[in-house]
């Protein structure tokens, strides 16, 4: 308790200090996912993303045809094979499943990977342009609107979203 107290008098006093009021201080928020979609670098993104995706998606749908067709094959000629070759046959089947499932997995991560690697550039020009209207505006604060963490929202708060898309030359 004594804690609180003494912090919130430590903030008052620094407050005081400085001369500032409530008036004084300006706060802002912006859409980031607008922002973020509505930049020509986030649809070049997707768009290379999405034919990363249809590149793994074609060498999948290959192997699981593959597997498929060595199925069928396993299957017609079951019962003309020695007991060796049957089990041979299956051990083959169970390693090219298991190597459709890694590599399933592995292009899951290539594509988180690449993602990521594609998005953080994205990322820094949005934050700079954020950070260069705070300054510009004279803002203590600016929020994300979008990401949950605003729990409260006052007319007084001012809507940058505008002006950060124009810091950033789209409309």
């Amino acid at each position: 308790m004594k804690r609180i107290a003494l912090t919130s008098l430590i903030t008052g006093l620094l407050f005081l200090s400085l001369g500032l009021n409530a008036q004084d201080l300006k706060f802002g928020h912006a859409n980031v996912q607008e922002i973020m979609q509505a930049m020509p670098e986030f649809k070049q993104m997707q768009q290379d993303l999405e034919g990363e995706y249809d590149r793994l998606e074609s060498q999948l749908t290959t192997m699981q045809e593959d597997y498929k067709s060595m199925e069928q094959d396993y299957m017609e000629t079951a019962e003309s094979l020695s007991a060796v070759e049957r089990q041979q046959k299956e051990q083959q089947l169970m390693e090219t499943s298991q190597k459709i499932q890694g590599f399933y997995q592995s292009t899951q991560q290539q594509l988180s990977q690449k993602q990521q690697q594609l998005q953080q550039p994205i990322m820094q020009k949005l934050m700079d342009a954020i950070d260069e209207v705070g300054e510009e505006g004279g803002f203590i604060y600016i929020f994300a609107a979008n990401s949950g963490a605003t729990v409260y929202q006052s007319e007084q708060s001012v809507d940058v979203t505008p002006l950060v898309k124009t810091k950033l030359g789209i409309n």
